[in-house]
This record gives C-alpha cells, sequence and structure tokens, in this order.
C-alpha cells in the first residue's frame, strides 16, 4: 500500500510531465503552485501530510484504498474532492475546506452524513452506493443538515437503503435529487418532503417501490411547484396546473366528505322557517327523544303549568315495535265491544222452535 506524501506527488507529477517533454521535471518548490492533483488508481491506504501543496484546487483520490479522510487542511483553497470508490467509514476533518463547492464520496462505506457544517460553499454532494451494514440506512446528521439546505444544489443519495425524505425536509436550494434504488414505499411521506423542496427541477426516483403507487406520478407534480423533469420526462406547465387543480379538488371533496351536517340541521334546512323555529324544532326532536312531548301552556287561567300528554300505549295483541317504529295503539281499540249483543243473536240463531202438531 502507498501512503500519499509530497515525495509520492513529486514523482507522479515528474511523470507526468516527462510524458510530455523528456526534459521537463516537478521541482518539490513548485509543489507550492500546484493546483490539480491526479492521484487516481495509485493504491493509497492513507493520507499524508500536504503542507506544501497550498495551492490546490481539484484532487482526484478515486479509486484507491482510502480508509480514512485527513491531512487536507493545508489545501484551504481546494474546490473539488474527488474520493468515491475507497473504503471510508467516516465523514471527517472536512471542517477547514470552506471553499469546497463538490464532494464525491460514492461507493464507501459511509452510513451518516456528518462533519458539514462549515461547508457553506457546497454545492454537490454525490454520496451513492454506500456498503451499509443489513438493518441500516444512509442518514443525515441535524446540524450538517441544516447548513446543506441553505447552499446545496445537487444531491445523489441512490442505492442508500433509505426509506423517507424526511432528512431533505426544507432543502430550499436543492435543483436536482437523485434517489435511485432505495425503499421509498409511502406516497404521503415523499409527497410530503418533496412540497419542501421548493426550488426542485430534477427528480430521480426509478427502482423505488413507490414508483408503482396509483397515480405516483400525478401525486408528485401536484405537490411540486417547480419540478420539471420526473424520472426522465418533462413536466409542463400545463400538466402541472392541470395537476394542482385535480389536488384542489381532491382535497375540497375529502373535507366535504369529511364535515357532516347535523341530522337535525338537514331536516330543518328543508323548512322554509325563521331560524329560532328551526332550532326549536331540532331540540324537539333530538334533544328531548321519548314517548313522550312537553307543550306550555300560555293563558292566563292556565297559568305557567306543563301540561304533559300521556304516551302512545299498544294493544295487547298487537306488536308494538316494527321497523325500530313504535306502532300506536289504533283509536278504535278504545270502543267497547257489545258482547251481550252477540251473545242473544248467537242465542237466537241457535234456538229450537216448537211446531204445532197436526
Amino acid at each position: 500500500m502507498v501512503k500519499l506524501t509530497t515525495d509520492v506527488i513529486e514523482r507522479k507529477c515528474s511523470q507526468i510531465l516527462t510524458a510530455k517533454s523528456l526534459s521537463k521535471t516537478m521541482k518539490k518548490e513548485e509543489l507550492g503552485r500546484l493546483t490539480h492533483l491526479y492521484m487516481n488508481d495509485m493504491f493509497i491506504s492513507s493520507i499524508g501530510s500536504l503542507d506544501v501543496c497550498k495551492s490546490l484546487k481539484v484532487v482526484y483520490l478515486q479509486s484507491n484504498n482510502i480508509s480514512k479522510i485527513k491531512n487536507l487542511h493545508p489545501a484551504r483553497n481546494l474546490t473539488h474532492l474527488y474520493l468515491q470508490h475507497n473504503v471510508i467509514t467516516k465523514m471527517e476533518n472536512l471542517e477547514s475546506l470552506e471553499n469546497l463547492e463538490k464532494l464525491y464520496l460514492g461507493y464507501n462505506n459511509i452510513v451518516v452524513v456528518e462533519g458539514l457544517e462549515n461547508l457553506r460553499q457546497l454545492r454537490e454532494l454525490h454520496i451513492e452506493s454506500q456498503r451499509i451494514p443489513p438493518g441500516e440506512s444512509l442518514c443525515f446528521e441535524p446540524r450538517s443538515a441544516f447548513a446543506l439546505s441553505m447552499c446545496l444544489k445537487v444531491l445523489d443519495i441512490s442505492d442508500n437503503k433509505m426509506t423517507s425524505l424526511r432528512d431533505l425536509t426544507s432543502f430550499h436550494e436543492l435543483n436536482k435529487l437523485k434517489a435511485k434504488d432505495n425503499l421509498f414505499d409511502n406516497i404521503d411521506d415523499l409527497t410530503t418532503a418533496i412540497s419542501t423542496l421548493t426550488s426542485l427541477k430534477d427528480l430521480f426516483l426509478q427502482g423505488n417501490p413507490v414508483v408503482q403507487s396509483y397515480r405516483y406520478r400525478e401525486n408528485l407534480i401536484a405537490n411540486s411547484v417547480s419540478l420539471v423533469n420526473l424520472d426522465g420526462k418533462i413536466v409542463t406547465d400545463t400538466c402541472r396546473r392541470f395537476m394542482t387543480r385535480f389536488k384542489m379538488e381532491k382535497h375540497h371533496r375529502r373535507t366535504r366528505r369529511t364535515t357532516k351536517t347535523p341530522l337535525g340541521d338537514d331536516i330543518t334546512s328543508s323548512l322554509n322557517l325563521p331560524p329560532a323555529f328551526k332550532r326549536s324544532i331540532s331540540r324537539a326532536i333530538f334533544q328531548h327523544p321519548g314517548p313522550q312531548l312537553s307543550i306550555k301552556i300560555a293563558p292566563e287561567s292556565m297559568g305557567n303549568q306543563l301540561q304533559v300528554f300521556p304516551p302512545w300505549k299498544s294493544a295487547s295483541g298487537i306488536r308494538s315495535v316494527k321497523d325500530n317504529h313504535v306502532t300506536p295503539r289504533p283509536f278504535w281499540s278504545n270502543v267497547p265491544k257489545n258482547k251481550e249483543t252477540r251473545l242473544t243473536r248467537s242465542l237466537v240463531n241457535n234456538k229450537t222452535i216448537a211446531l204445532p202438531p197436526i
């Protein structure tokens, strides 16, 4: 394994210059003016002291065997850092790179996005396809997430076993989000998060279970005011306006369905009566249920006495309840039946008449 030092950098730069011109070589004192460092695919296992290389702006260290980010603080002018395809497990020692604009950390072993509180100029973060242990997923440390929400334009978090975008809520500057091949399956949770990304134009979610949801595309378009490209397909302004109106109408229908009118108001609303009388009827029907009806008699002769009418009664031989309704006793059931007449008639009809002898 190789440790990155100024001697290694000197030899590498000399090889590059020799390939261009046999008469050119790199001297150690010239390393202070070096702005681009190409050390990819060099079997580098660790980063040594880079005190001499203070003018570096772009460093290529991808496809090595680096396990820890360190000793980059002398390169305070660094704007691009390429560290993908290594074995890095933690994001650390980056606080001094205040001018960093693009950070590439894909294909490492990172589980938590952290240590980025001071990177106020960071525009792009590529942290896709981490080798994450079973049962875990990529997450954002709150302080780093807050700092990134103020400046980040491009974010790639594809293939990281993520189940939600809640960590990205209110990333107001984000223009492009790649989140392919994750585990997003809740359309409501996804649309809630996307609605807070007010500058988002390009969104890629292919390979997630949520893309199979009913009206997945329509829901995302309706909840985003700026989306232009969804999964590689253009979103037109006409389509967005239509989806927004559809969302509003759906919300109104849902509100009307959940806001039920009381039954008393529903009954009295069809009556052309004064409001006070409607309320009285509603109270009489629903606030005093039962068979008795109380009526207050107003004449002075009667005073303010409360008269209670007797309840309905059902005849003993008649079923009193039918279809949840009380069957009142018919008024004719109070008329007494003339059993004597029936008896006399019966006796007359059954009387034996004797004939005179011949």
